[in-house]
């Protein structure tokens, strides 16, 4: 996992809601074509969480918008953020502190793992 230069916090994906996290359950979609969009949870994680300001999330290109800021808050204290994708990609994270410094990270989606999990059911949307 990669580790923001300067903060403990790292940037997480996973299939699941982290503030749901006794929900075992995947949202796929069938498109008209042979890949599958997933519902993927972008969010940090770490001690040093308590210090984020926000962060932005620079997506793949083909996204759009491919670059996206959450602020923390009450209401969102992960800085989670939601996409919908069929592949795996390098998501790079700008994240700035409460005193205005930003720090960059970065992380190669690894939710393809989950999806190979016997353990993890799928609900079409």
């Amino acid at each position: 996992m990669a580790v923001a230069r300067g903060l403990n916090i790292r940037v997480v994906d996973s299939l699941f809601d982290p503030d749901r996290p006794s929900d075992k359950v995947a949202q796929v979609r069938q498109r008209t074509s042979s890949r599958p969009l997933y519902r993927v949870f972008l969010y940090l994680e770490g001690p040093d969480l308590p210090f984020v300001q926000q962060v932005t999330y620079k997506l793949h290109e083909t996204f759009s918008p491919d670059s996206v800021t959450v602020v923390r808050d009450i209401s969102n204290p992960r800085c989670k953020f939601e996409i919908w994708t069929w592949g795996v990609f390098e998501v790079r994270a700008v994240i700035e502190d409460r005193q205005g410094r930003t720090f960059s990270t970065s992380r190669y989606l690894e939710y393809a793992s989950q999806v190979g999990d016997p353990e993890v059911h799928f609900k079409k949307t």
